[in-house]
């Protein structure tokens, strides 16, 4: 069975090829914290709402809404280029030499992002393994 061809995976697998992304822009720049006139660059986080409202009309993943109180899921209907790199419009005053790069901002923001890869890696995982359970239950 591949897994690659599941809906859940494939957005699994684009979340970790943006979160992988991320990653190298930040260390970018964290890297150019002493060159001047050097702005902060990100990237633009997919919009993974509209993927999820097709895969909801395949009826590949049903969402349920089992109490009143539970908020309606928005779907997008603009796609976003997916990995798009952008500079932000900077928050913080420029240093002298019109750099721009606050290294505990970048620091803290390649901590959250590991923490969402790993996030990615635990519920990929997860998935993986209740496959192989369901699946050797089957064989089995």
């Amino acid at each position: 069975m591949d897994l690659n061809n599941l809906a859940l995976f494939q957005m699994i697998d684009k979340e970790r090829s943006y979160l992988s992304a991320r990653q190298r822009v930040l260390a970018t720049n964290i890297a150019n914290a002493n060159t001047p006139d050097y702005l902060p660059k990100d990237v633009e986080k997919p919009d993974f709402s509209k993927e999820l409202g097709e895969v909801k009309k395949k009826n590949e993943l049903a969402l349920l809404k089992t109490n009143p109180m539970h908020l309606d899921f928005p779907y997008g209907e603009e796609p976003q280029v997916p990995n798009r790199v952008y500079t932000p419009r900077p928050t913080n005053p420029l240093s002298i030499d019109g750099n721009g790069v606050v290294i505990e901002d970048q620091l803290n923001e390649v901590s959250k992002t590991k923490g969402d890869y790993n996030r990615m890696i635990t519920i990929y995982s997860a998935y993986k393994n209740l496959i192989k359970v369901a699946n050797t239950k089957i064989s089995g």
